[in-house]
């Protein structure tokens, strides 16, 4: 039996709510060649490019109502998760020019970077890394599709080295660089890393507040029913392990409120 420590071994997907699954995967495979790669009741998982984690498009479950995924941070210009793009300007032109509603782009030493917000009101960050980044993906000129993968996946805390602390010894994730106010970490190979964001108690409380117990992003297990058990003994699960739109999951709360959801390892053929 794998341990809670090396249980997993990337992020599998990042999460995305919409009013209607398929014709939100018809917006994304026509304006970015995404590709579809599973296809589910409420669920369709999306391909990007080569990438390995998927963009998992969901539609609300039941009576519930449908809220699209806002900012963590407006303000601060924190989305949930961002995709890694080679143009350096960030597409910005064509995206305008086909009605997507974009911010202004803002540049910083390592990295240019903006949101877009897709027809269903749900925020995704966009960046381009310069060559001096730890995640600059080299490319001798920008090719196609615009997005090349997840680049990162942002969490809320707002007690940064005690959310380093148990995100490593619960869920097996290594700090790879700490800059004082965040922390970026990765899980098993993932290409996609985890960034934390440290933030007031009351900015915090609104991220999470804003999730409405939502995951956006999943990690993956081949033994997802002893990774079950190990982690309930922790006290950390939060509801039961099941079968949902073809995938055995449950989810996880940290000790600040964000909720993550776990996937069993499934072989994902695209068509």
């Amino acid at each position: 039996m794998q341990s809670g420590l090396n249980a997993f071994t990337r992020i599998d997907r990042v999460i995305l709510p919409v009013p209607d699954v398929r014709l939100a995967a018809e917006w994304y495979v026509h304006e970015f060649e995404f590709k579809i790669a599973r296809t589910g009741s409420k669920e369709i998982d999306l391909k990007l490019h080569e990438c390995e984690t998927l963009l998992t498009l969901t539609e609300p479950e039941g009576n519930q109502a449908f809220r699209p995924l806002p900012h963590l941070d407006a303000e601060g210009h924190v989305p949930c998760f961002n995709f890694y793009t080679h143009w350096e300007d960030l597409h910005g032109e064509w995206l305008d020019s086909r009605g997507i509603r974009i911010t202004e782009t803002m540049q910083t030493p390592y990295m240019n970077v903006c949101e877009m917000t897709d027809p269903y009101g749900n925020v995704i960050g966009i960046c381009h890394e310069k060559s001096n980044s730890l995640f600059y993906t080299p490319s001798s000129v920008p090719i196609p599709p615009m997005f090349h993968r997840v680049l990162a996946v942002f969490l809320p805390v707002r007690d940064l080295e005690s959310s380093i602390r148990w995100y490593s010894d619960v869920l097996g994730f290594k700090l790879h660089n700490h800059w004082g106010q965040g922390a970026d970490l990765m899980i098993g190979a993932s290409e996609t890393v985890v960034t934390m964001i440290c933030m007031d108690e009351m900015l915090q409380r609104q991220a999470i507040q804003a999730m409405n117990g939502r995951a956006y992003y999943s990690l993956q297990t081949s033994a997802i029913h002893e990774v079950y058990r190990k982690l309930s003994t922790m006290g950390v699960t939060d509801g039961p392990c099941r079968e949902q739109n073809g995938v055995n999951m449950f989810h996880v709360m940290s000790p600040e409120g964000l909720t993550i959801r776990i996937s069993e390892k499934e072989l994902v053929q695209v068509g």
